[in-house]
């Protein structure tokens, strides 16, 4: 592992190194182009196939930046759909469930109209006195879907810059070497922060911070003593970016982790060992890699064992943190154990940063500061803002504002 000066800012020269504006951070109308020019832009993240395994399976997902509610449904023919979650009718909700399954069809709670899984209006309740519906015209609106590997997206443009396979292009044979198969949702988390959706991103863009924040928790499993932390490396690919976390030269595991290991491999134990890599499957950087699909969908890879990020702006102040687990099938006490450990290991140290993250946005608008700064190791997270300006300057020259 190179310890030589600037060295990803060597390698990626077209990355700034200038200081970073705080009006990033803190203007509703930057705000408000990023909800523009991103989000409604841009293949986004809205769960995994394992939610929806069967036919008549399906989630909602509350998308509060894009005000709209989106409906995901695994359709009698295999294929994965996804709908605005509003009745024709009078725009209530089809499905009122965060999660289900149905036989074929869902019908409206408040009057009773009736959709299939295609989306498809196959009934309308009294319909001799709505003489001026057809059917064919009212079916639920559809919004472009596409999946891959076990992760499902959207796109809210009525038609997308790109496929998603043109937008993963830069990474799809990289993290496609990873085998998602056989694993299963273990445990999720959801946090409503007081922050802005960039700076709770950059925070899980570097490791540097670890060995300082986390000194009582991950630390333990990065720790290289008498040395400043360094990524075992850190990609820049198109909009996206990986960074690989070193293990440690050595790694005590605490007592009740060791006994966790016994059973299974947990997150603690898996960030302190690096897989061995071979021609045929995924190629770790460092014993964790941790993967940032432009523009808020994250996936950390480490042996045994992968986990999902998602962010989601709410308002210029606020961000919704999903955390989504994904283990092998548990079969056993031990290693139900073995799982319970690993799910409160990660959890100690998102509350860290989650603390940190409504620190630094209270701060952030004070008016103190006009700028703030990344160094070399925080490169990844300077991508982001990057990405982030490049898409905002795409769609300014496609709309010009008036004066």
């Amino acid at each position: 592992m190179s310890d030589s000066p600037r060295r990803f800012m060597k390698q990626y020269p077209e990355e700034s190194q200038e200081p970073v504006p705080i009006e990033r951070y803190t203007s509703k109308d930057y705000f408000e182009r990023e909800r523009e020019a991103v989000f409604r832009r841009k293949w986004l993240n809205v769960g995994n196939t394992l939610q929806v395994r069967k036919p008549g399976d399906y989630f909602v997902v509350d998308l509060e930046i894009l005000d709209t509610s989106l409906l995901i449904i695994h359709g009698k023919d295999g294929k994965i759909r996804a709908f605005h979650n509003m009745c024709s009718h009078r725009g209530a909700p089809v499905a009122w469930d965060k999660q289900g399954s149905c036989k074929g069809y869902l019908a409206c709670r408040f009057h009773g109209w009736v959709y299939d899984l295609t989306g498809k209006l196959v009934q309308v309740s009294d319909a001799e006195n709505f003489p001026s519906v057809k059917a064919e015209e009212n079916g639920l609106t559809e919004v472009h879907c596409d999946v891959w590997k076990n992760f499902i997206f959207i796109n809210m443009a009525q038609t997308p810059e790109e496929t998603l396979a043109e937008h993963l292009a830069p990474i799809s044979d990289d993290i496609g070497r990873f085998d998602f198969n056989g694993f299963t949702p273990a445990f999720s988390y959801r946090i409503d922060e007081n922050v802005n959706w960039k700076t709770l991103q950059e925070a899980q863009l570097e490791g540097w911070h670890l060995p300082y924040l986390h000194e009582k928790t991950l630390a333990r499993a990065v720790k290289i003593d008498g040395r400043q932390y360094r990524h075992a490396g850190i990609e820049l690919h198109g909009l996206h970016g990986v960074l690989g976390s070193p293990p440690p030269e050595s790694h005590e595991l605490p007592p009740t982790a060791a006994l966790a290991s016994q059973f299974g491999t947990g997150t603690m134990q898996a960030f302190g060992t690096k897989a061995e890599n071979n021609d045929d499957s995924y190629n770790f950087r460092g014993s964790f890699d941790f993967w940032h699909i432009f523009p808020n969908f994250f996936v950390g890879l480490l042996d045994g064992l992968y986990f999902t990020f998602n962010i989601w702006p709410v308002a210029v102040d606020r961000s919704i943190w999903e955390i989504n687990g994904y283990y092998p099938p548990v079969k056993t006490a031990g290693e139900l154990f073995a799982l319970e450990y690993s799910k409160v290991s990660l959890r100690d140290p998102m509350m860290e940063d989650c603390y940190t993250h409504e620190l630094i946005s209270s701060r952030l608008k004070s008016g103190a500061k006009k700028h703030i700064h990344f160094q070399d190791e925080e490169i990844l997270a300077r991508h982001l803002g990057s990405g982030v300006d490049q898409c905002i300057k795409k769609y300014d020259s496609n709309h010009p504002r008036l004066a």
